[in-house]
């Protein structure tokens, strides 16, 4: 049964990926236009030297939560936030915060950030993808329905940026708790399913013109995936691409699942010839993946901070070597690249130059591909992020909002155009 089940999985796959090579195709990811109705969101650039946040207890004792911004330590005797002391007062109304000159190159001369959806609930949570070809930014809700029994469900989304219209997708199948996602090709998204109730997490891949569904893959050897969360495809081995994917047991600790039987993994899957293989453990939560531009790196969140219970849990992005073989691929050399000192590092993507972002309690914090926080986007809480082109737009769960910067996102995977 497991190898006919793979066949079926090689079968759909050779259907569904784009046929590529280097030699033949080269990937793009061109910027969007944005509408002009796009409500513009005053934004500052300040210079924030680490070095002159390196004390602040001259005062007295300070506090902060992890939740909570740097913005509101509370220093001294009275408690006064950093916001409304002379060091800190203009952390307030900035947005873009340098923590290094580097980040000035990042920004460039005049970055703008724009809000281009708003709704009076949280529509906007996880998998945004740019689509080109349809010129639309696709993404998925958080948890809606009642949060503490399985009876909840997630919206699926496309946004214009240009007219700013948002439209609901109806998938020609069921896709359970949808979350993560990635181009797949031209108007095709991969997108994870979470599972619900018994049934496990899958991926399925969608087409966002016509809302056909078509599932790829939902077990190894018989066991079903807890609830697949974030997604990469990787061209890791000389016959072709894989897809390396987390797969936390969100969904039980979440309720909507009812089981989960395995570990906190991260898996890696080979398209063309249907294998499966544990790629990276050891995590608590692990969360947001994504390689750097030229594939050697892999970026993994841990998101274990908000498990229940477990206070000590990291809030964690660690860096792996990704070290190729003929015929697959291992996440080596495991090492602490960064962490989140508000809320945790959800989302995670790159640049072309290789500076690696990451959605946090407090925006965005960018970091240098040695690990150096450059600056962060203080927009307030942002879950998943996307670059399209030179827009990295931003999920707020009511919001949606785009920074306008100087860099652009490295090339969409499954975005070919042929070279003659």
């Amino acid at each position: 049964m497991a190898l006919r089940l793979q066949m079926s999985v090689q079968q759909q796959t050779q259907k569904t990926m784009p046929q590529n090579g280097s030699q033949t195709a080269h990937r793009v990811n061109p910027s969007p236009k944005i509408g002009s109705a796009a409500e513009k969101i005053p934004c500052k650039v300040c210079s924030f030297p680490a070095k002159e946040l390196q004390v602040l207890g001259k005062d007295g004792p300070f506090h902060r939560e992890r939740t909570e911004p740097l913005g509101q330590t509370k220093i001294g005797p009275h408690k006064v936030e950093l916001n409304d002391m002379p060091d800190g007062a203009s952390m307030r109304d900035c947005i873009f915060r340098a923590h290094d000159d580097r980040f000035f190159d990042i920004l460039g001369d005049s970055p703008e950030i724009v809000r281009l959806a708003k709704k009076e609930h949280d529509f906007a949570h996880e998998g945004p993808v740019w689509l080109p070809e349809l010129q639309k930014l696709f993404f998925v809700s958080n948890r809606l329905g009642n949060q503490e029994t399985t009876d909840q469900h997630v919206e699926i989304w496309t946004l214009d940026p240009e007219t700013l219209e948002t439209r609901e997708v109806a998938p020609s199948m069921p896709i359970l708790m949808a979350n993560g996602a990635t181009n797949w090709a031209p108007t095709k998204v991969l997108l994870e399913q979470q599972g619900h109730k018994q049934i496990g997490g899958a991926l399925y891949s969608l087409d966002i013109a016509t809302g056909e569904a078509e599932l790829l893959l939902d077990n190894w050897n018989g066991l079903r995936f807890n609830s697949p969360n974030d997604l990469v495809v990787c061209n890791c081995v000389v016959n072709g691409p894989s897809v390396f994917f987390t797969d936390p047991s969100c969904g039980l600790q979440q309720h909507f699942r009812t089981d989960a039987q395995l570990g906190e993994y991260v898996w890696r899957w080979d398209i063309r010839t249907g294998s499966v293989q544990v790629a990276a453990d050891g995590f608590v939560q692990p969360n947001g993946v994504v390689l750097s531009p030229d594939g050697s790196t892999a970026y993994i969140t841990d998101t274990g901070l908000f498990r229940p219970g477990v206070r000590t849990s990291p809030h964690t992005v660690y860096a792996f070597d990704v070290v190729r073989t003929e015929d697959s691929s291992f996440l080596c050399n495991r090492r602490v690249f960064a962490a989140a000192d508000c809320g945790i590092p959800d989302g995670i993507k790159v640049d072309e130059a290789g500076n690696v972002y990451t959605g946090t309690g407090e925006g965005v914090a960018i970091y240098s591909p040695g690990g150096k926080l450059l600056g962060k986007i203080a927009v307030g809480e942002v879950s998943n992020i996307v670059f399209a082109g030179n827009v990295l737009v931003m999920l707020q769960e009511k919001e949606v909002t785009a920074a306008k910067l100087a860099v652009r996102g490295p090339p969409l995977p499954g975005m070919f155009e042929a070279v003659s």
